[in-house]
């Protein structure tokens, strides 16, 4: 009977560690290639795993809205693990077309910064199966000049 308790709240232990939802840390923005029709962009975020077991990131799907809008969306294979309490940079590509982003560009020109939200959906892979975790993550860049840093 001990042994059955022990194992008990070990097991219990772990499934709080894999079913732990997964923290953002840091999001940086880069500009990683153009041509005639689109621009590539990678938000690279940085995720913690604050539990106590590994998590493996198996596919993720993404929302990028510019000023409260959506703006463009896509999915992507993750492939990235996540060791217990460590931490792991995701790269979320996505590619905008010139002309919706002249658009939007256009019509908010006086402002000189364009407020972002990411929202990524992770699938994150376990061995009690596969759970799917919302992120969120705002954030600003100067559109005018173009700049990746941060708004005041």
């Amino acid at each position: 009977m001990a042994a059955v308790a022990v194992f008990g709240l070990g097991g219990c232990r772990t499934v709080e560690g894999l079913t732990t939802k997964p923290m953002v840390r840091s999001v940086s923005v880069a500009v990683v290639g153009f041509d005639l029709r689109t621009i590539a962009l990678r938000f690279d975020v940085e995720l913690l795993n604050p539990g106590d077991g590994e998590m493996n990131v198996k596919e993720y799907d993404y929302v990028l809205q510019i000023e409260g809008r959506p703006f463009t969306s896509g999915a992507s294979p993750g492939g990235v693990a996540l060791a217990p309490h460590g931490t792991a940079r995701v790269p979320v590509s996505v590619a905008i077309g010139l002309a919706d982003l002249q658009r939007t560009l256009t019509a908010l020109e006086r402002r000189g910064e364009v407020a972002y939200r990411l929202v990524v959906s992770l699938l994150i892979d376990t061995p009690l199966g596969a759970f799917r975790f919302p992120l969120t993550t705002d954030g600003c860049v100067r559109a005018f000049p173009p700049a990746a840093h941060p708004c005041k």
